[in-house]
């Protein structure tokens, strides 16, 4: 069981010679529902010190991990080839966004409520990805075509590190904003954001951990802006 993980910045991508050059500005962005504490804490809207939850790399076992990825890519699907394209070649958000704009129409709602659901929706997803940007520099989790085991990834492989999956966070973070807008859709939406998640397995760019954790941590953030919708009577529809 290999506990220990290989860097992204220390290890070259497969057929380059170099490792790949980092760029963590999107960790420091702005945030809207987090805020930055002392010693590298991130505090609530409240001011309460956040404890992320996401499993600590160092306990995942990416033998296994590695493994699952060369069986998945061995037996994909002409559906999850066509999923892994429909989440990966355009912005999460621009899949992610007619959702809104179906739901609002369904509950017939009016313009004004539009706005301020997008609003807490694109803040909660700004969000998400500046904390998963700033674990994955944190973390320095290697992608699975830097191990040297002839994976053949069905999209290109971002330049940056892998754990958690932003693809994955930013679909957890939708899936609590617009699970608590809309309960009576919840289910749809939560099979349609965990597709996003694994949609990332099937083109061979993360490991399924990185999917599951990000999961997980979207979740929590998304947990946090509900709470302020709650706080200010957000009414939900359905």
């Amino acid at each position: 069981m290999r506990t220990t993980y290989r860097r992204w910045s220390a290890y070259p991508y497969q057929g380059e010679q170099s490792p790949p050059t980092p760029y963590p500005s999107a960790a420091y962005y702005p945030m809207f529902f987090i805020s930055r504490g002392e010693t590298k804490s991130f505090l609530d809207p409240l001011g309460n010190q956040i404890n992320w939850e996401i499993k600590n790399p160092s306990g995942v076992n990416w033998d296994s991990e590695l493994l699952l990825v060369e069986q998945t890519l061995s037996r994909l699907t002409p559906q999850q080839i066509q999923i892994a394209n429909y989440w990966g070649n355009s912005e999460t958000t621009e899949n992610m966004t007619p959702i809104i704009f179906h739901l609002a129409k369904k509950y017939r709602l009016g313009s004004p409520y539009i706005a301020r659901i997008l609003a807490y929706f694109h803040a909660g997803i700004n969000d998400s990805f500046v904390i998963s940007w700033y674990l994955k520099y944190l973390w320095d989790v290697a992608r699975p075509n830097q191990y040297g085991r002839n994976i053949t990834p069905i999209l290109p492989t971002p330049r940056f590190p892998a754990y958690p999956s932003a693809h994955a966070t930013v679909a957890g973070c939708a899936d609590a904003i617009l699970s608590y807008v809309f309960p009576a859709d919840a289910t749809d939406i939560k099979n349609t954001m965990e597709q996003c998640a694994m949609s990332r397995l099937y083109a061979g760019v993360h490991f399924k951990v990185d999917n599951d954790e990000g999961l997980r941590l979207g979740r929590q953030i998304g947990g946090i802006v509900v709470n302020v919708l709650k706080r200010q009577s957000f009414n939900s529809f359905g």
